[in-house]
């Protein structure tokens, strides 16, 4: 009795150690804790940092640990069908990478056997390397075909290299289905640019009408000309621009006829600093009148004139250009 009860001692122990042992070496996939939204996060979370086989590995373990479950399975197989194409792109873009610079090899080789006619060593390289860039040209098309639809600057550098080259009328023909497709493709691309720069014209004409409205509420009518005329030259027809812009015309027109008046009047009384200033503060309200500028301009040669004459008067001796009786 003694050694039976000994031994169902043993056997419980053993049994107890190994559970233990069990739930330490048990992996992180088998842990039903952890819920199935947040393994797809971190697996989607490996896969945007490039780390593809440690996303799709945590996956692996979850559709162990979860068996049957769509959610992961569906996932699991998205990913792997985003893996397979992402690695078609690697692998295209090292295999075009060569391709242009065994086509640069050759294009300095053809320059070193111009300059160099009789070097063998020369010729051969050139001839083997062309042999090698053409035996790629099965190789750059189906590159050309998989990526037109996807990644057309990729694309265009494999349609580019295998273009240049000597095809089989197969060959060719596939090419100029893939030549059609870019240019389609360019041309939509283009005309989706035009619309995006067009969209954001109008938008930056609205934003620029209300500032425009706001500064003539604000009775900042330079400010608000300056603005209505960046929002004509965006709307060129904009009838509501050439209302705002007569109204602020109406508004600021008084002020500037009347700066102008009180120069003319400070010019006729020999104030021709004043006259210059109260001139250049109508031209802050109408910028680049020819009128305003000519009176400015006459008024500035008087006063420098006058400043000469000073000049040469503090320059002459003493009693020089002095009266006596």
């Amino acid at each position: 009795m003694l050694y039976r009860a000994l031994l169902l001692l043993l056997l419980w122990l053993t049994l107890g150690a190994c559970a233990s042992l069990e739930n330490r070496l048990k992996p992180d996939w088998m842990e039903e804790a952890v819920p199935a939204t947040d393994t797809l996060s971190a697996a989607d979370k490996l896969a945007a940092d490039g780390r593809w086989s440690e996303a799709l590995a945590l996956l692996d373990s979850a559709a162990k640990a979860r068996p049957g479950e769509p959610a992961v399975e569906a996932r699991r197989a998205a990913m792997q069908t985003r893996w397979e194409r992402q690695k078609r792109v690697f692998d295209d873009q090292i295999m075009v990478g060569d391709a242009e610079n065994q086509s640069h090899k050759i294009a300095v080789l053809e320059k070193l056997a111009w300059a160099q006619p009789g070097d063998l060593i020369v010729t051969s390289r050139r001839i083997y390397w062309k042999e090698v860039l053409a035996s790629s040209i099965e190789a750059l098309t189906a590159c050309g075909e998989f990526h037109v639809d996807s990644d057309t600057a990729l694309a265009r550098r494999c349609f580019q290299l295998a273009s240049g080259m000597s095809a089989p009328p197969e060959t060719e023909q596939r090419l100029a289905v893939v030549g059609e497709k870019l240019r389609m493709s360019e041309a939509l691309a283009a005309e989706r640019q035009s619309a995006r720069l067009e969209q954001e014209r109008q938008r930056r004409a609205r934003r620029l009408l209300a500032e425009a409205k706001a500064a003539i509420e604000a009775r900042d009518y330079r400010r608000a000309l300056d603005i209505l005329a960046k929002v004509a030259e965006l709307q060129p027809n904009n009838a509501e621009v050439i209302g705002l812009q007569e109204t602020a015309w109406s508004m600021i027109s008084p002020q500037i006829e009347a700066l102008v008046k009180l120069g003319d009047h400070l010019y006729l009384d020999e104030q021709l600093e004043a006259a210059v200033a109260t001139w250049r503060a109508a031209l802050s309200l109408k910028p680049g009148d020819e009128a305003i500028l000519a009176r400015v301009d006459r008024a500035e040669t008087v006063l420098t004139r006058l400043d000469d004459l000073r000049r040469q008067q503090r320059a002459l001796p003493a009693g020089v250009g002095s009266s006596s009786d």
